[in-house]
């Protein structure tokens, strides 16, 4: 059997540019650029799913949620 991949729990696609916000099943969210698939770690993998993500209206911060109630924000300004 092959090891399982993590999956994508909840998206949020960013409000001013063309990127999607990914959170995965193994607490990790990562950016993409939906123009050429260039990949950002925002948060690496944690204990929990994330569960929730939002972008602030101007772009520059990034919220997320765990399962296990945990949460951050990711400055990106």
């Amino acid at each position: 059997m092959a090891p399982a991949e993590p999956r994508v729990e909840v998206v949020a696609c960013h409000p001013k540019q063309d990127i999607v916000a990914a959170g995965y099943g193994d607490g990790m969210v990562l950016l993409v650029r939906i123009e050429d698939g260039a990949e950002i770690l925002a948060k690496k993998p944690g204990d929990a799913p994330v569960t929730a993500l939002a972008w602030s209206a101007d772009g520059l911060l990034l919220a997320w949620g765990a399962e296990d109630g945990t949460a951050g924000v990711v400055d990106l300004g």
